[in-house]
């Protein structure tokens, strides 16, 4: 089992060149409270997760299912690809910026998950939410290693914007640190320097290395 700290933790995990256009807060439309949001999703992840490997290979392969669709419903992989790569995401063709959603994806996804694996014996607890004026919202959580005392606790914050009568995840902030933030600071500097081409270059040879059972970081 992989050794958490504070670092691998945020490690993890998944705006649009122009801020998105909201109402008022009072005027959203009604729906699921934030932290219930959150905290039901990862705790239907973490239920599925601690099955195990048991059960054969069907059974496995439904549980992965279960894990991806869930996943796929909580992360907003397309508006955080747009937050990272402020301003250069606009500047490319609808194909390369599908390309580029979609090999992230399998790279955050498969990262996510594999974190949450790994920290089954980390005990979650979730402060109340906040609401700002746009609609959006945080979800402060703090995870507690059960196994080791000495270990420090991590603070992870779930930024969430609507999606329709929903929420969705847009950033998650690991210890102050902001994961659009980070992937900002790498990946516009490869666009920057050696171009679009080669950024989809290096995903992609991430995403053939997910094959091998290797670790990889976004």
């Amino acid at each position: 089992m992989m050794i958490l700290d504070r670092r691998s933790f945020g490690g993890i995990l998944l705006s649009a060149a122009t801020a998105l256009a909201a109402a008022p807060a009072f005027s959203q439309p009604a729906g699921p409270d934030p932290r219930r949001w959150v905290e039901g999703r990862l705790g239907a992840v973490s239920r599925l997760l601690s099955q195990g490997r048991d059960g054969g290979v069907a059974a496995v392969e439904a549980r992965d299912a279960q894990v991806a669709r869930i996943l796929n419903g909580m992360l907003d992989i397309e508006e955080l690809g747009r937050r990272a790569l402020d301003p250069y995401f606009a500047q490319q063709t609808p194909a390369d910026q599908a390309t580029f959603v979609s090999l992230l994806r399998q790279l955050i996804e498969r990262n996510y998950r594999q974190n949450l694996e790994s920290t089954l014996d980390w005990a979650v607890t979730y402060g109340p939410s906040t609401s700002a004026a746009d609609g959006s919202a945080v979800v402060p959580t703090t995870a507690r290693s059960r196994t080791n005392a000495r270990a420090e606790p991590v603070t992870i914050d779930y930024h969430l914007r609507r999606r329709g009568n929903d929420w969705i995840v847009y950033d998650i902030v690991t210890n102050r640190s902001s994961l659009v933030q980070s992937y900002r600071d790498g990946y516009t500097r490869i666009v920057r320097d050696r171009g679009f081409a080669e950024l989809l270059r290096r995903l992609r040879q991430r995403v053939a290395a997910l094959g091998t059972g290797a670790r990889v970081n976004p």
